[in-house]
């Protein structure tokens, strides 16, 4: 007996050793297979002549968001929504300037998503270097909104789809508002806010925005439309109070054009002309982007850059020169480990400690790009930034879109803030929100006892109602927490608390208006930190940019490689989105969600603004 239970388990053995021989062959296979591809794919030539094709696929951000295989996978299936790295963008057109052998720039405008008025400029501003070298850039959409159009007014030339249109609404800021529909499903949502227009946790308590909020937020909308107006009628060459008619005048001119969205367009002198995509070729072939047969001849930004060989981070040249380090902090702020895209304070920190022990890092540039987040992560990080200037390095914060409440916060001990012009921050507030599902649960027939070996014990279950000391509690930190914010601006920026509290309420402020409050020192762009940076460090002009963060492992690398080739070949496709599929106050709805979830503090305690426009 017992020899037949042996003969049963080495044929087990054997099997479960063949099996695994044979998953070890396919995994072997499979990296052979990438190798393959990937040399397979070497760069073609470039031609003596081409137009160069920029069509930017998504919004516009300082740093990708998620780890570079979890990127990679959700490509492949079609769960992530496509972003373009702006600094890559800017460093192609600066590129193709100076190649002889680029003709004009082509810019297919239809696939971009969006992006913040200073990662527009920062484009367009590149766009100018380009056309000063005398060759044309040359834009067309089908569909042009406003972050399109703008940098289609840029372009030499900008062509509409003869079926094409163009329709801006301006900026607002607006919201979803939960109150009756919590109430409908038996839900308390407990908001404690500090700052009268600290409107983080409005929804879940209102059906409308404030009239503080309101207040508030009106000539934020009106300032950013101010600038994006002024920058397209100065790139286009027409009267500003044209582009306030046409959104605010639309249907007139609509129906004088007999419903003709294109003419529409053509009429008020927002484009040069409309043309078919043949017509756009032989157009960009005149400025000699032609083949041997005299063919139009364009060459796209993947190509392009492959061929160049173009390569992210340091190279051996640059190893061991003196460099500003720019260490982007982009996303809602949480504690912890978090990918790029998000602000971990533990992953930041490390990130600030190694700019600090870098002897080739002489100056750190802070990029954020954040409406904030956790109060306890928020504060975690300020922390560290105070450290890394007590090494004696320069630290400059260069502030993007959005740099408000936390985002603020982390912002502020350091030698020098800068803001653009359209930046929106402020929203030195403080809020704690806490939902309550008894009243749920008691209609559903749940209840809830037990027992218990102190006062508190059970008192913050989400299916038990918040007793009147509870609440007090969380009253009490959040003003504490309000006082400590309002503290640490007082300190950072010199300023009286008089002066703090003027500007504090929870208000948001355009970068123009922060100056003059004194919440920064400088308006400009991450260039110009930057280069403020190099001088407090005494480096001139011989210096070089380091960005400073997470590399991907050679796991992560060989398998993000590896997925990529496999797309590239056809192999596995990308269907869209289900997100994308979902109509678009839908889409509203699960995005306010899916932030919400986002955020987690310890204290249920946040220095967070929801301040994007759209």
């Amino acid at each position: 007996m017992l020899r037949g239970v042996g003969r049963l388990f080495g044929y087990a053995w054997r099997v479960l050793d063949g099996v695994r021989r044979g998953v070890h062959l396919v995994l072997m296979l499979l990296v052979l297979l990438v190798i393959v591809l990937i040399f397979a794919q070497r760069p073609a030539q470039l031609p003596d002549a081409f137009a160069l094709v920029l069509s930017p696929q998504g919004v516009l951000v300082e740093q990708y968001a998620g780890e570079p295989l979890q990127r990679a996978l959700e490509a492949a299936r079609g769960l992530e929504p496509d972003q373009v790295l702006l600094s890559e963008l800017v460093d192609l057109i600066d590129d193709a300037a100076a190649d002889g052998r680029v003709t004009a720039i082509h810019l297919e405008l239809d696939g971009l998503q969006g992006g913040s008025l200073d990662k527009l400029e920062r484009i367009a501003t590149a766009l100018v270097r380009f056309r000063e070298t005398g060759k044309p850039v040359i834009a067309s959409a089908a569909f042009l909104e406003q972050p399109q159009f703008y940098l289609g007014a840029h372009a030499d030339e900008l062509y509409l789809d003869p079926a094409g249109a163009v329709f801006f609404q301006g900026y607002g800021f607006y919201r979803n508002y939960f109150s009756d529909a919590l109430d409908k499903l038996s839900i308390d949502w407990h908001v404690f806010s500090a700052g009268e227009a600290k409107s983080y946790g409005e929804p879940y308590v209102r059906n409308s925005m404030s009239p503080e909020t309101r207040e508030n937020m009106q000539p934020i909308a009106d300032g950013l439309w101010a600038a994006w107006r002024e920058a397209v009628a100065e790139a286009r060459r027409i009267e500003p109070a044209v582009l306030d008619d046409y959104s605010n005048e639309i249907l007139p001119r609509l129906r004088a054009a007999g419903g003709d969205l294109a003419q529409t367009a053509l009429d008020a002198g927002l484009v040069d002309g409309t043309r078919t995509v043949a017509e756009l070729e032989r157009r960009l072939a005149e400025t000699g982007a032609r083949d041997e047969d005299g063919e139009y001849l364009g060459v796209f930004a993947d190509e392009y850059q492959a061929a160049l060989g173009l390569a992210a981070g340091v190279t051996e040249t640059d190893a061991g020169a003196p460099a500003v380090g720019v260490i982007v902090a982009r996303g809602n702020i949480m504690p912890g480990y978090q990918p790029p895209g998000s602000i971990g304070d533990v992953s930041l920190r490390e990130l600030l400690r190694r700019a600090a022990t870098d002897d080739d890092v002489k100056a750190v540039v802070l990029r954020v790009d954040s409406g904030g987040g956790s109060a306890l992560a928020s504060e975690a990080i300020m922390r560290e930034v105070e450290m890394l200037r007590a090494t004696g390095k320069p630290v400059v914060a260069s502030m993007g879109g959005v740099a408000a409440s936390g985002g603020y916060m982390i912002s502020i001990p350091v030698d020098e803030t800068w803001a653009h012009p359209t930046t929106i921050t402020g929203s030195i507030g403080t809020v704690a929100m806490f939902p309550n599902f008894g009243r749920l649960m008691d209609n559903v027939g749940v209840s809830v006892d037990g027992v218990g070996t102190h006062r508190y014990t059970g008192e913050l279950r989400l299916d038990r109602p918040l007793s009147e000391d509870v609440k007090e509690m969380f009253e009490l930190v959040v003003d504490e927490g309000y006082a400590r914010f309002k503290n640490f601006v007082a300190e950072h920026r010199e300023m009286e608390p008089a002066q703090v509290q003027r500007y504090a309420e929870g208000r948001v402020w355009l970068g123009e208006v922060a100056v003059d409050a004194g919440l920064v020192d400088r308006l400009g762009t991450l260039e110009d930190a930057v280069a403020s940076a190099a001088s407090m460090a005494g480096l001139g002009d011989d210096y070089r940019i380091e960005t400073i963060e997470v590399a991907p492992d050679f796991a992560e690398r060989l398998m993000a490689d590896m997925l990529s080739s496999v797309m590239d070949a056809g192999w596995v496709g990308s269907p869209a989105s289900w997100l994308e599929r979902l109509p678009s106050p839908v889409r509203s709805v699960i995005t306010d969600i899916d932030r919400l979830g986002e955020l987690s503090d310890p204290r249920n305690l946040y220095y967070h603004c929801f301040c994007d426009s759209f």
